[in-house]
């Protein structure tokens, strides 16, 4: 399960921060270890020296990678924690960390670009897009997208992407 996305390079002394999956519990209290690669990928465990949760961001020192070359091996993976005693949920219905890492795409195949998180919003929760590089310098920094059934018509987390149906003008709104 994806704890923290996006690991990037804090200084010369090896740190690495990351940003925090949405859930607003601390994953890494009591936890000696994590995973770090990509869900579905190659991963490595690494034991963890001390971190500090600032915001919606982690900062890491792991043991053993004290150096900024030593640390660039990992920059861009994610940190993971093996996820024990989860509930089957209903079909069609979705863990948040499950969507993390997602691409979406339109029916018609239009890459928009990857779900870096889920916003909560009391009603329909938003899909917080991150959108694709390819996509030009008009596009804003983030896309949000209401994760309804009409909108998101299809899921397939084993091909790693999320089919989308749009409503007219609603990515308009965002540049594309």
């Amino acid at each position: 399960m994806p704890v923290a996305t996006g690991l990037k390079l804090r200084g010369a002394g090896g740190r690495l921060t990351a940003r925090l999956v949405p859930g607003g519990i601390d994953q890494l209290e009591g936890r000696d270890w994590v995973l770090v690669g990509r869900l579905g990928g190659i991963l490595r465990r690494v034991a963890i020296e001390e971190y500090s949760i600032y915001r919606d961001k982690v900062v890491l020192k792991f043991r053993g990678i004290d150096a900024a070359p030593a640390a660039a091996e990992i920059v861009g993976q994610d940190i993971l924690i093996p996820c024990n005693g989860l509930v089957d949920l209903p079909e069609g219905s979705y863990y948040i960390f499950e969507l993390i890492g997602l691409t979406v795409r339109t029916r018609g195949g239009r890459e928009i670009g990857t779900v870096r998180g889920v916003v909560q919003t009391g009603g329909t929760p938003l899909l917080a897009i991150e959108p694709g590089a390819d996509l030009g310098p008009s596009v804003q920094d983030e896309i949000l997208l209401p994760a309804a059934r009409s909108i998101c018509t299809a899921i397939d987390l084993a091909a790693g992407c999320i089919t989308i149906e749009p409503p007219d003008g609603l990515l308009e709104l965002y540049g594309l």
